[in-house]
């Protein structure tokens, strides 16, 4: 038997495949649908009309797509020995920035897609979680609202913001803008102390072992006794494989297949399109399912996002939580729940060191359209995981324009050898409501994967 799902409520929308085998889903495939063709976009483009293009592959991680255009534009200058001063200043309001839209994601996630889904297993009536008029929905969709206002202070704008460019950031905060990033920072901090874990970020950002979560509050409480309560602290468990790509004052890169590795060559990174459609409708096969296309390490797949940076990066609640219940769904929602905390106490700490006497931006000596040819890669950690970009210049132009998602390493497509990380954390569940719940838990975006 097989039952065909259409996953919305998501950025885009995912097919999901299952098949079942008495009573339990036995297999499992995902489709993207949808194609939109950026790579192709870019092609021939002025390098710097990248900052404009990347961040619009996505109404949620854009900022996540300029940081990482602009690292691998400038990692083209490092190729040419050509290697640009970078003020302090600029580094952390870049960081800023992504840090405050990975926070304001992770609130939109758990409670507009996982809290939902959840609650609906153990009652019709979601109360205070009803979408659009539910008390804390409202109240999470407000605190989202108010704490990416902080990002819009240095970015100009959110959605879609381009102020990072080779050599800096085209933005000079006064003293009153930072304080004014404080007090919406403060907005989430509140949330979070109040209604998610209903603790004090201090005693909260504390916990070391795997019995604190029985002093957890609220709704981070009422999400670990639902979690329990239906085993979502058994399904949803794939490779127990992870990888992190980028670096950040929080995060360290790196790789668990049995032991853990520091070092990452991206030279080993590779993409497979044998179930990819094609643009050329003719040479696809009956094969081929999906735009999406599978994404390896050293031929492996390996899973991206908070709970790999919080096991690479040697968090240790998430840590024991994982020795305890390995990368179920449970664990995976925990370990995102646990980074917003880290994520709202360190950006109140960059602001604080941001000193708005340092230059913002200092030219490049040399234009990007000087350049005869060069290359340039990067990688960071978007709200999903790590995202890769990878540029090639010629005569100017823009020759080619690779990216990789983390809803690519994490919900592409199998190869010949193993199932796709989503797909196999699937196998298991005993309904197609648990299913969707074990995808949710990966924060799927179609526009992302089909880029």
């Amino acid at each position: 038997m097989k039952t065909v799902d259409i996953v919305e409520r998501i950025e885009g929308e995912a097919k999901l495949n299952c098949f079942w085998n008495n009573g339990i889903i036995s297999d499992a495939r995902i489709d993207f649908l949808n194609f939109r063709g950026f790579e192709y976009i870019l092609e021939g483009k002025s390098p710097l009309d990248a900052l404009i293009y990347t961040p619009r592959i996505c109404g949620i991680c854009g900022q996540a797509h300029l940081k990482a255009t602009v690292d691998a534009l400038e990692n083209v200058y490092e190729n040419i020995n050509e290697k640009l001063e970078i003020s302090e200043k600029a580094k952390l309001l870049r960081q800023i920035g992504l840090n405050i839209e990975i926070i304001d994601s992770h609130i939109k996630w758990f409670y507009l897609f996982i809290m939902p889904d959840i609650i609906k297993l153990d009652k019709n009536d979601l109360g205070i979680y009803e979408p659009l008029k539910g008390k804390r929905w409202l109240e999470a969709c407000k605190t989202a609202s108010e704490t990416i206002k902080a990002l819009a202070v240095i970015g100009g704008q959110w959605p879609h913001s381009s102020y990072m460019l080779p050599g800096g950031v085209m933005s000079d905060p006064t003293l009153m803008d930072l304080v004014t990033m404080q007090n919406y920072l403060q907005t989430a901090l509140n949330f979070f102390e109040k209604e998610i874990s209903g603790l004090s970020l201090e005693n909260y950002l504390a916990f070391d072992s795997f019995s604190d979560i029985e002093k957890l509050q609220k709704d981070m409480r009422y999400f670990k006794e639902l979690s329990f309560k239906y085993e979502l602290h058994n399904f949803g468990k794939s490779y127990n494989r992870f990888i992190t790509l980028g670096e950040s004052n929080l995060f360290k890169n790196g790789k668990i297949k049995i032991k853990l590795v520091n070092k990452i060559d991206l030279s080993k990174i590779n993409e497979n399109e044998e179930f990819t459609f094609l643009l050329n409708q003719e040479n696809n096969s009956d094969k081929k399912h999906t735009w999406s296309k599978s994404v390896s390490y050293n031929d492996n797949f390996y899973e991206t996002g908070p709970l790999s940076r919080a096991i690479i990066s040697n968090r240790k609640f998430i840590k024991e939580i994982h020795k305890n219940l390995s990368d179920s769904v449970f664990t995976r929602v925990m370990a995102r729940m646990d980074e917003l905390a880290f994520l709202i106490d360190d950006t109140k700490s960059l602001i604080s060191k941001v000193n708005i006497s340092e230059e913002s931006y200092i030219k490049p000596k040399i234009s990007l359209l000087d350049i005869e040819k060069a290359n340039g890669k990067s990688a960071i950690e978007a709200t999903r995981g790590s995202l890769y970009h990878n540029v090639k210049i010629e005569k100017g132009k823009i020759k080619s324009y690779d990216v990789i998602t983390p809803t690519v390493w994490n919900l592409g497509p199998q190869n010949k050898k193993q199932k796709g990380i989503a797909e196999n954390a699937i196998i298991g569940a005993p309904s197609i409501d648990i299913a969707k719940i074990i995808l949710r838990s990966f924060d799927v975006c179609s526009v992302c994967t089909t880029h």
